[in-house]
């Protein structure tokens, strides 16, 4: 058998871990539990994209120079809006691309697509080697050199379809980076790798947020959980409609194991399915709490091998957002609208959780999982016999209340006429005695 690799988003280590923790099996989630789970948490799952885009004036063999704009490089990933007011947390490979002082080399990628486009005249009667070397030429001449103005962007897409310029807040290498060396407690030199971290911010406010989980260590082999992203076989799916790329994907697997990645660092091991796109995006507890974030899958040869893939772990993510200088924050106004909708929803409470959905989709309009469930909350209060759905049983309800309160009502004022009539009664009684004993 070959070595395995792991996937970084830009190649391949060699990667040998260690078990650090063992545990029992929890107990399985229900199918409610864990569709509860994953609509609260899907609106605050967001794509990364970086693109390097440049302006290239290319001079030909002709001598004529032409103004042309390649199509740019693009990466993406996924990560997760950790602060209503625009935080968001990722892997540190999402963003390299835009972090790096690469401008030389995705300068001269970006120069072989000018070349291309701007002397297409002259290529397209080359075939083969001969037209790569013409292009060789043509980028070397100083003229084309010099030409490149290279400009990066850093994006947050949300899946209701809004993207924002992000800022990069805070960077921990991917985890082969070395980062420092210190000398261990033996005199021996101890080499420091990064915890493959990036936090963003953009300029939003009452996003929707996930929670994240006080630790990990408690998580137990066996356990469930579910990782929501933006797989690039899907996001860029030929035969998916491009209204729906920024909608993320959920895979479900369990914990198969902890290690400890190159630096000494622990991860997670799961089976669930990840894949290039997914780097980044959050893990959830069956309980819908980030427990970690998708960060390498593992391949064998050229192939990429499903079900061996690597989380880092949630105390990362809190150490680097600290860097940051920023607390993670559980709740917005849009969550708490949204959370109520779903555990209304799932108790068959249509009406109330239509209107509570309503509300947030008004401070953040066209997410999709929003949009279906209020719509699945018109069908579902349609459907319902007229004596069972809630608003005729909260009315039902409350005219047994207020029949109830007037029964009370009417009791005491009859209680209280019959107290009267029985004292006066009384007074009678004495006054027509005390006549008796005077005469």
């Amino acid at each position: 058998m070959g070595a395995v690799r792991v996937v970084r988003g830009f190649g391949a280590i060699v990667a040998l871990m260690s078990v650090v923790g063992w545990g029992v099996p929890a107990r399985a989630v229900t199918d409610a539990e864990l569709q509860s789970a994953v609509f609260r948490a899907k609106p605050a799952v967001v794509m990364i994209g970086v693109e390097v885009g440049a302006t290239v004036d290319v001079q030909c063999s002709s001598g004529e120079r032409v103004s042309v704009r390649p199509d740019p490089l693009r990466w993406i990933g996924s990560g997760s809006i950790i602060h209503p007011e625009g935080w968001v947390a990722t892997n540190a490979h999402v963003v390299q691309p835009f972090y790096e002082r690469n401008e030389a080399t995705l300068g001269a990628e970006l120069l072989d697509k000018a070349v291309a486009k701007a002397c297409q005249a002259e290529l397209e009667e080359l075939g083969g080697e001969a037209r790569a070397e013409r292009i060789q030429a043509l980028t070397a001449q100083p003229a084309n050199q010099d030409a490149v103005a290279v400009e990066k962007k850093l994006m947050v897409n949300m899946s209701n379809g809004r993207m924002y310029p992000a800022e990069l807040k805070a960077y921990s290498p991917p985890v082969y980076v070395e980062v420092a060396t210190k000398v261990g407690a033996g005199g021996e030199t101890v080499k420091e790798y990064g915890r493959d971290v990036a936090v963003l911010k953009i300029a939003e406010r009452n996003l929707p947020v996930v929670r994240l989980a006080a630790h990990s260590k408690a998580l137990n082999l066996g356990q469930s959980l579910f990782v929501i992203g933006f797989p690039g076989v899907v996001a860029s799916h030929e035969l998916l409609s491009k209204a729906t790329q920024f909608e993320p994907s959920v895979t479900v697997g369990r914990v198969s194991g902890f290690k400890l990645d190159v630096g000494g660092n622990r991860v997670i091991q799961t089976d669930a399915a990840i894949i290039q796109g997914n780097s980044g995006g959050p893990v959830f507890d069956e309980r819908g709490e980030v427990i970690g974030a998708a960060t390498f899958t593992s391949l064998q040869g050229d192939q990429v091998v499903q079900g061996f893939n690597f989380l880092i772990p949630v105390e990362s993510l809190r150490e680097i957002v600290q860097q940051a200088g920023v607390t993670p924050q559980g709740e917005s106004a849009f969550t708490r609208l949204w959370d109520r909708g779903v555990g209304l929803y799932v108790r068959d409470l249509h009406a109330r959780a239509y209107r509570s959905m309503n509300a947030a989709s008004q401070l953040h309009p066209g997410f999709p999982d929003v949009e279906r469930v209020k719509e699945a909350c018109q069908i579902k209060h349609a459907e319902q016999p007229y004596l069972d759905r809630e608003e005729v049983q909260w009315g039902a309800i409350g005219a047994g209340l207020i029949g109830a309160l007037g029964a009370v009502w009417l009791g005491v004022r009859r209680l209280r006429s019959a107290a009267r009539r029985a004292i006066q009664q009384i007074i009678r009684e004495e006054v027509e005695q005390l006549g008796l004993r005077r005469s």
